[in-house]
């Protein structure tokens, strides 16, 4: 992740799980006027499983990897970068010795805080020698439910893919989807626009379980 250069990825096991139980969408599922900055997102967590999380501003991680102390110093391609998720965070995530990042957008909808999730690096996949199996990867944008208990507890849920299934084979809902691949994978196509659209009308409805999910962390925090 030294120089933030394009690249196709593979994630963890852990998330190559989470993955498959989560909603994906090829474009984000936000837009620049939904994006906030949340300062209290910032520092170390342990979430339920042990599992370290460490949440860094994206501007100053692109800044230190570069080795630079200003984002005047950045090339064209990391100064549009840099500009593009000024309001990002890089999150590294640690299980088991293995260790992954990711970039999350935190946005808010009616009030709401959501992260937009999608995969920077992993240390398997930098050791994945079938560099065949690699091309056909493409990293997705994955939405988060996001609720800051407290200064010193986090709550992540992720929008779980049955939910969505479920939703689209009871004609509940209507969003552009492709199914892809071998295992038929449901991913979205839908705009940024529509996506945001999308989830103000789900956060409307009076489905209880609109939030349920396989998918969740709750995240305590710890001294850095």
């Amino acid at each position: 992740m030294k120089t933030f250069k394009p690249r196709l990825i593979i994630l963890t096991l852990l998330f190559l799980i989470i993955n498959g139980c989560v909603v994906k969408s090829l474009f984000p599922f936000y837009t620049s006027n939904s994006v906030v900055f949340e300062k209290k997102f910032l520092g170390n967590w342990v979430d339920t499983e042990n599992a370290k999380w460490n949440i860094q501003p994206f501007q100053e991680v692109i800044l230190k990897e570069n080795k630079k102390t200003s984002p005047s110093e950045l090339d064209d391609d990391q100064f549009a970068m840099y500009n593009k998720f000024k309001k990002g965070y890089v999150v590294y995530f640690e299980k088991d010795s293995t260790k992954s990042s990711f970039l999350a957008m935190a946005f808010k909808i009616n009030n709401q805080l959501f992260l937009d999730v999608t995969p920077i690096e992993d240390s398997e996949f930098d050791g994945l020698k079938n560099d065949l199996y690699k091309l056909h990867l493409i990293g997705t944008h994955t939405l988060a439910k996001f609720d800051l208990l407290n200064d010193n507890e986090i709550d992540i849920k992720w929008f779980s893919s049955d939910k969505l299934e479920e939703l689209l084979k009871e004609n509940r809902i209507k969003i552009k989807h492709e199914k892809v691949g071998f295992w038929d994978t449901i991913v979205l196509t839908a705009s940024s626009e529509e996506l945001e659209k999308f989830i103000k009308k789900y956060m409307d409805s009076k489905d209880e379980d609109k939030w349920k999910t396989d998918v969740e962390f709750n995240l305590t925090r710890v001294n850095d």
